[in-house]
């Protein structure tokens, strides 16, 4: 039993996107209220890194198999995937920079004269790379704040990720292209343990302005070492996937999809927290069910098209959920909490789905014409060849 399609991804990934933008909301605004939160629970973002890392990893073996870019070096190779990649994100988290950026400095007062000096330090935010540590030495948490000239600022302070995860993809794409044993064998085991065994498994190892003990950012080595994992999760789900199911093994996965799918929708709005090495492997284990997509719960949400729809919204929800929980804080402060999770997901999803038709009709489609282009011109070399 397997289906083509693995809309189950884009559900899951709409789920853990609204419950990191209640974390967040839970931290600037609610922490030291005294109120009774809930959907605080556990850190779900290494769900996204070993997806990235499992869709980079299937990148790269398809291109192999076809004989793609068979005579392209290994860095030619990696900044065409990175450029891909970042053709996709890059719109995305412009519009997310650019919104917090005008919120945060209208709810701050920040005069005039002074924005073109602030905008120029976080010039290394809206061009996406922040990651590189040329910016993101300060990122406060609270609803204003004094704008300080010459000071490094993460307007939105979530796209950090997004950053890592295109400069990790340049670095991990290319010594994978480089040699795939080496990768496998030796890279990806020794750089996640070394990642994790620094800081990588405590709160302290989220800290975006420390530097690893290997010499990269933090931020950019957890996510390096989270798509290590994701690109070596290629292996595994491919052996399942070529394996043929029996009625047991399809109920066991059934089985184990509904339990995990339910332990973690229950942790997530109880408020429990687990280890980061815990929380890892429940999450590890869960993308390769997912990925897998050969149990009887993947074949029911592969029937419905909403799942796919929500799993396209979920990155525009992420890029500027942190716009509205600033914003409706400094309108709304009497607000009460669960009224204020209400309104930060309907409007969230609101402008998010705005979001995304405007880059989808607009914005996308400049790449898609130059897409276009580059096939005529290939079918008239084709013709003439011939």
């Amino acid at each position: 039993m397997k289906s083509s399609k693995i809309t189950t991804i884009g559900l899951w990934s709409f789920i853990f996107v609204v419950a990191i933008a209640l974390g967040n909301l839970n931290i600037i605004v609610w922490s030291n209220t005294g109120e009774n939160l809930v959907f605080i629970g556990g850190s779900v973002l290494a769900f996204f890194m070993f997806l990235a890392g499992y869709f980079l990893m299937a990148h790269y073996k398809k291109s192999k198999e076809n004989n793609k870019r068979k005579e392209e070096s290994p860095s030619i190779q990696a900044w065409k995937y990175a450029g891909g990649r970042f053709k996709v994100l890059y719109p995305v988290l412009f519009i997310g920079v650019l919104l917090a950026f005008i919120v945060r400095n209208a709810i701050n007062g920040t005069k005039i004269t002074q924005i073109f000096g602030v905008f120029m330090d976080s010039i290394w935010e809206f061009l996406g790379i922040s990651q590189i540590g040329a910016v993101g030495l300060l990122e406060l948490k609270s609803i204003t704040f004094d704008t300080t000239l010459g000071v490094s600022q993460l307007w939105n302070g979530p796209l950090w990720y997004i950053s890592a995860l295109i400069i990790a993809s340049l670095i991990l794409y290319y010594i994978v292209s480089k040699s795939e044993d080496f990768f496998t064998g030796f890279f990806a085991p020794v750089f996640v343990i070394i990642t994790y065994a620094s800081a990588g498994l405590t709160d302290f190892g989220w800290d975006r302005t420390m530097v690893n003990t290997i010499g990269f950012p933090n931020g950019l080595a957890r996510v390096m070492a989270g798509m290590c994992l994701g690109m070596l999760m290629y292996y595994i789900v491919e052996y399942f996937r070529k394996k043929k199911f029996s009625e047991v093994m399809t109920m066991a996965f059934s089985l184990l999809h509904i339990g995990i799918a339910i332990f973690l929708l229950y942790t997530i709005y109880a408020g429990i927290t687990w280890s980061e090495f815990t929380n890892g492997i429940i999450l590890y284990v869960f993308c390769i069910v997912l990925l897998t997509n050969k149990d009887y719960i993947s074949v029911l949400y592969n029937k419905s098209n909403i799942c796919a729809f929500l799993g396209k919204l979920s990155l525009y929800y992420y890029a500027i959920h942190i716009v509205f929980v600033y914003l409706l804080a400094y309108l709304f402060p009497e607000m009460s909490y669960h009224a204020s999770i209400l309104f930060n997901i309907l409007f969230t999803t609101c402008v998010a789905f705005i979001v995304m038709c405007v880059d989808e009709y607009i914005i996308t489609p400049l790449f898609r014409k130059e897409k276009l282009e580059e096939k005529k011109i290939s079918r008239r070399k084709t013709v003439k060849a011939t």
